[in-house]
Parts: structure tokens; C-alpha cells; sequence
């Protein structure tokens, strides 16, 4: 049987991915030849010409397990980080081993070639990347986790979750994350809290401040206040998964969710992309994406 898809609606769907996906790799290809870190006129330029912006470039794991997710949102703010980066290293090459492309943004899982400035030395390097771009020229974020061992990740006292093979630890993330969505879906804040660690930390769209950018949340307490204070603006109607990456170590999701404001009924949906990373106890202690503006 044909497959009678209405050819208009796939010629808006591949444009839409393809422009999504030449804004995000014409940014790393800029960033690959950033090699001088007084003249970045090329990376910058390769940003969307206004802002808030998403930027996610430096994460860090902390000496009690836990992570600093620190948000910029400023051109200023993302030169300044870029001139500190680029003065230290440079990036050779980004292969990326699963990506998926959607109509705002480009996801990969990637192996990422680096090295410290004016030396021979190549190091590979497992990344994760969300790059979010509009309707103008350029991304809008980058959004970036540098994987470390899941035994760094959480207090020194949590006991590690070793599963018996990689497609059960793959069944276990994916688990976790139900959870999670079906937490959105009842409009539940513990079930939505219960599959996230007690170190956890998100840099997400604010959907309840309407920013336009990320929130820095970090531990369970600030997560709950804000969870509390979505579900008080918004009732969740529908929560629908439309891409979905599992792995032993992290899932990737674009959510599509409809909500209902709940001071005058008004509806309104928006889609996510985020990815979440384990922690060895099993819960999600690192959780970074974007997502579009209610409409």
C-alpha cells in the first residue's frame, strides 16, 4: 500500500529539520575552526542575532557527587565562556553517532575530538548536545554534558544500580523516565519528584517565570517549588512522546504537552527536548533541554 502521506505536509517537515540541522552544524564547524580566542567574530556570528539565548557549556561534576549546571543567556555571557574555552583548547572533529533532528533543534550523541591549545595531544570525549535555533539565522542555545562514570554521579553513600546487561539498564532508564512523564500527565508533583535524585539538577525551559530561557534548579527542594508552581499555572491535558533515544546512561525525549491555564481556562501546547543522565543509584541527577514558546 502507497504511503499517502500529504506531500506538502513532509516537504514543511523536512525544511524545517534540514534548516534546524545546518544552523547546528554550521556552529560546531565554526567552532572546530575557532583557534584564536581574540577573534571569535565567526563562532558568535553563527548564535541568533538576538537573544536570551540557552547555554549550557560547562557543566561540572562536584566533589560530593552532585552537578553545577551553570545557564548563560547573553551574548556577552557565551563570549566570555568561548574566549575562556577556546584559550585552552580546541575542538578537531564532532562525529555524531545518533542524532536526531527535529523542526527546532538538532540532538546528538556524540564522540567529540579535543586537545589542549598548540599541542598534538587528541582526546575523545562522549558528549551529548541539544541545539535549539528559530525562525533566524543561527542556533538560539547549545546544551552540552560531557559524560563522566555513573559511579562519580551521587552521594558517597548511595548504593550503585548494576544492571545484568545493557539492554536491562537500558529498560531501567526508560522506566524511570515513565515515570516521570506519567508524574506530568496525572499532574502529580511527587511522581513527578520520585524518579529524580536528591542532588538533581535541571537546566530547563522556565515555562512557570515565561522567560523565553533556561532556570538553573538545583536539589530536590527547589525542583518540587517549582513543579508545584507549574502545576498551579497549568493543568496538564495530553503529554506525548514524539522522539525517544534510551541508553544504559541517559534518555533523550521531544515531549509534546498540552496545558490548560488554570485562571482562565486558556489552552496552550509547546513541545520539550531534553535529555536526563543517571546518577548509580539509577535516578536522573542531570537534566538539560529547551522548549518552544506556548502557543
Amino acid at each position: 500500500m502507497a504511503i499517502d502521506i500529504e506531500p506538502k505536509l513532509l516537504e514543511t517537515m523536512a525544511a524545517a529539520a534540514i534548516d534546524a540541522y545546518d544552523k547546528a552544524v554550521g556552529h560546531v564547524n565554526e567552532e572546530i575552526k575557532a583557534r584564536d580566542p581574540s577573534n571569535l567574530t565567526a563562532l558568535i556570528e553563527s548564535l541568533a542575532p538576538d537573544g536570551p539565548y540557552a547555554y549550557t557549556i560547562m557543566p561540572r561534576v562536584l566533589p560530593d557527587g552532585t552537578i553545577s549546571l551553570p545557564v548563560l543567556s547573553t551574548r556577552e555571557e557565551i563570549t566570555e565562556a568561548y574566549t575562556f574555552i577556546r584559550g585552552l583548547s580546541d575542538v578537531h572533529e564532532v562525529a555524531g553517532l545518533t542524532e536526531i533532528t527535529g523542526s527546532w533543534y538538532l540532538f546528538q550523541d556524540s564522540l567529540t575530538v579535543g586537545g589542549p591549545k598548540d599541542t598534538d595531544v587528541r582526546n575523545d570525549r562522549h558528549t551529548l548536545g541539544i541545539f535549539p535555533s528559530g525562525t533566524e539565522q543561527g542556533i538560539t542555545g547549545e546544551l552540552v554534558w560531557l559524560r563522566v562514570p555513573r559511579s562519580q554521579l551521587g552521594f558517597a553513600d548511595d548504593v550503585e544500580v548494576v544492571a545484568d546487561d545493557d539492554l536491562h539498564a537500558r529498560r531501567l532508564v526508560l522506566e524511570r523516565y515513565w515515570q516521570y512523564v506519567e508524574g506530568l500527565r496525572s499532574n502529580d508533583v511527587d511522581a513527578v519528584l520520585d524518579p529524580l535524585h536528591d542532588g538533581v539538577a535541571s537546566a530547563i525551559r522556565d515555562y512557570v517565570g515565561a522567560t523565553g530561557t533556561l532556570i538553573e534548579l538545583t536539589g530536590k527542594d527547589a525542583h518540587r517549588d517549582w513543579y508545584t508552581q507549574l502545576l498551579d499555572k497549568y493543568e496538564v491535558r495530553s503529554v506525548r512522546s514524539i522522539q525517544l533515544v534510551t541508553t544504559e546512561w541517559y534518555v533523550f525525549s521531544e515531549l509534546r504537552i498540552h496545558v490548560e491555564q488554570r485562571d482562565n481556562a486558556a489552552s496552550f501546547a509547546f513541545n520539550t527536548a531534553e535529555f536526563h543522565v543517571t546518577a548509580k543509584d539509577g535516578r536522573f541527577i542531570a537534566r538539560i533541554g529547551h522548549g518552544t514558546e506556548p502557543a
